[in-house]
């Protein structure tokens, strides 16, 4: 018996070094588990090494955990998911690589390893554009190899200054049990379109991709005189105002000018715009924030370190490059480290790292995850993971019937609002009186 075990065995063994699979089970079947169990065991073991060598890795890890303490499988089950994320980081796939190996960061060389996915993911972060998200998580391994000195630089190419610390902080503000959620999530805002719809009081604008504005609604302002605009990047709308943002950074504007929310013409290195009912808000690249029209919102011109803007009727918010959340108005404080913020004129709803939506105060409407997050008048609305739009009115406690398609923006007014879906299109709803509806015809692809 035991001369037919460790035939059986060699030979389970030489069928799986050549990929059949199937007849190396056929001959371990053939071993008596009770009275050839080292026979039996070792057929398993060196099974799975053969696996383990073909790459065939998630059934090679079935087998080893099934032998429990045999020998050094808990060892060889870690080795496993090394090398299969050995093969993600070949293939350029840092984040399934990283996956894997935070969990075996005990195995020897794995730490090096997922450092070494981290260093490699921030750095295709950076050349993607995104350098705020490479620094971060570069700040999460500043220890290795040049990691600092990439930050820095990546600091200093897109603020003008390489002050690591008003960024990061003391430390890594992305804890790294959700980094790969963060890195998925920006991923999937990069497919949204921001500044691309806006609705005023009764207007409505839209911007296409060859840089021209479309608009429709009132124009007793001249809020809708935008036909002339060339190069636009990103659009605003306020009460009875209409602002964008030129690809070299310069603004235009048009429309009431009664505060003064149209006084933008000296502006220069604005990467963001935003607008509230009679103001105009600019985002600069080092950070700052100009404002100009009713009040002028002095508390958002004192901000540094600003990554993102958001605006309700009478206030803004600002993210800094920390996640913290800065406000002119106590109703719109919430507590969180935010990728996303909106708000209306005593309403937020933020989006956090991980993708978590969070609101300012109790709401019918509970979404767990998103993309993209909206409040405007009375309403408040998500893009979720599947690019599915979703608008709630908080005073009707109702959701609106919108059509199935993937959205990738979203703009709420007071008695409007509009949404732009991923074919260009524009569905536009709510009061009509001044034609701020008529999108039906628009494509801003």
């Amino acid at each position: 018996m035991k001369n037919q075990a460790f035939f059986n065995s060699n030979c389970a063994v030489f069928a799986a070094s050549m990929g059949n699979y199937k007849l190396a089970q056929g001959f371990i079947s053939g071993i008596d588990g009770e009275t050839e169990k080292r026979y039996y065991n070792d057929a398993i073991y060196n099974v799975a090494n053969a696996m383990m060598e073909r790459g065939d890795y998630d059934l090679a890890l079935e087998k080893f955990r099934g032998l429990g303490d045999y020998s050094d499988s808990k060892d060889k089950c870690s080795e496993c998911v090394q090398k299969k994320a050995k093969a993600y980081i070949n293939d350029g796939d840092y984040r399934s690589a990283s996956e894997l190996l935070k969990d075996i960061l005990f195995f020897e060389g794995s730490k090096e390893l997922y450092q070494e996915c981290q260093y490699r993911s921030a750095v295709e972060q950076i050349e993607k554009g995104e350098w705020l998200i490479g620094v971060k998580i570069l700040w999460g391994i500043k220890d290795y190899r040049d990691s600092l000195s990439i930050a820095e630089k990546a600091m200093k190419e897109n603020t003008g200054n390489s002050d690591l610390q008003s960024v990061v902080g003391s430390g890594n503000v992305i804890d790294p049990e959700i980094m790969e959620d963060y890195l998925i999530l920006t991923e999937n805002r990069s497919r949204l379109k921001d500044g691309s719809v806006a609705v005023g009081f009764f207007h409505t604008v839209g911007l296409k991709n060859d840089g021209t504005v479309l608009s429709c609604g009132n124009n007793e302002q001249s809020q809708c005189d935008t036909n002339s605009w060339k190069n636009v990047i990103q659009i605003a709308a306020g009460a009875y105002h209409t602002v964008g943002l030129l690809r070299d950074g310069t603004v235009i504007a048009c429309g009431d000018n009664s505060f003064g929310q149209c006084d933008v013409s000296d502006w220069k290195n604005v990467v963001q715009i935003k607008a509230t009912d009679y103001n105009t808000v600019g985002l600069l690249k080092d950070g700052t924030v100009l404002t100009c029209g009713f009040n002028q919102l002095t508390k958002a011109k004192g901000w540094s370190g600003i990554d993102r803007l958001c605006t309700g009727s009478y206030a803004v918010c600002g993210i800094n490059r920390s996640g913290e959340l800065m406000v002119t108005h106590p109703s719109c404080q919430m507590q969180g480290d935010f990728v996303d913020v909106d708000m209306s004129i005593t309403y937020a709803i933020g989006l956090t790292y991980s993708g978590e939506v969070v609101y300012s105060s109790e709401t019918p409407c509970k979404w767990k995850k998103a993309v993209g997050v909206y409040a405007g008048g009375d309403k408040v609305a998500v893009i979720d993971q599947r690019f599915k739009p979703s608008v709630y009115d908080r005073r009707k406690g109702a959701f609106s019937d919108l059509p199935n398609k993937k959205a990738v923006s979203i703009a709420l007014g007071g008695t409007h609002f509009a949404v732009m879906y991923d074919d260009g299109s524009v569905y536009c709803t709510g009061s009509n009186d001044a034609g701020q509806c008529d999108t039906s015809g628009w494509n801003l692809n």
